[in-house]
Order: structure tokens, then sequence, then C-alpha cells
């Protein structure tokens, strides 16, 4: 899980440095760049996870503000061209890439929390051991 981890990691900084012919580069830089970064810091150390939920509570809000605008467009209107067609289509692409966002974060948590709890069985297991 950790390597999937850093490798989401990677995708959101790639994703954060392409922003830059966006008409809006700060606040996408900014949380892409943000989700990278709680995908590489150390898992189940708890900074990861706080980071995450930090990054997830964000990217969940920014979509349901920004939801309301995509009504009546079709799933091909998305990857038919870059150039959108009208505002809606780009709203749409940007939804979705703060769902991605948010499972990737939903997805850094767990493994989180996995790494906690295989470390945790592992200390008992160790003093379990010596006694």
């Amino acid at each position: 899980m950790a390597l999937l981890a850093r490798l989401f990691g990677l995708i959101y900084l790639a994703s954060a440095a392409l922003q830059y012919n966006d008409p809006d580069p700060l606040p996408w830089v900014l949380l892409y760049g943000a989700a990278g970064l709680a995908c590489l810091l150390p898992l189940g150390r708890g900074i990861g996870r706080h980071a995450a939920a930090f990054v997830a509570a964000i990217a969940l809000g920014w979509a349901v503000v920004l939801a309301p605008g995509v009504e009546g467009v079709a799933p091909a209107d998305l990857t038919s061209s870059m150039q959108a067609k009208d505002g809606k289509v780009e709203i749409a692409r940007e939804v979705g890439g703060l769902a991605l966002i948010f499972v990737g974060m939903i997805f850094v948590r767990e493994a989180d929390r996995r790494t906690r709890t295989r470390r945790a069985i592992q200390e008992d297991w160790a003093r379990s051991e010596e006694a």
C-alpha cells in the first residue's frame, strides 16, 4: 500500500505541475501539491493521516460547491476535446479532479491505518516474546 500511496503522490505532484496553463492555476497547484505531499509523508506516524483528512475535506467541500454547475453535462463531453464547449464541461472536469483527490486521500488514510495496526501488532508480538 505504501508504494501505491507514493505513486499517487507523484501523480498528484505531476498534476500540480500541469496546471500552469489553467485559467486559475494557484488553487489547483496548491490542492494537488498538498495531496501529493500527503501521499509522500511517512505512513503510520499520524501526520499523513491528518494531512490526508484535511486535503480530503477541502476537495469534498469544493466539489460540493461546484457540483450544481455540472447539470446536463454528458460523460462524452468530458473527453471529446480539451477545449470546453462551455463552462459546464470545465466545471465537470474540475469536479472529477476533486473526486480523484478525495478518493486518493481516503486511500492514504486507510494505508496509514493499516500501517499503524501492523506496527502495533509487531510491537505486541515482540513484547510477548520477551516475556
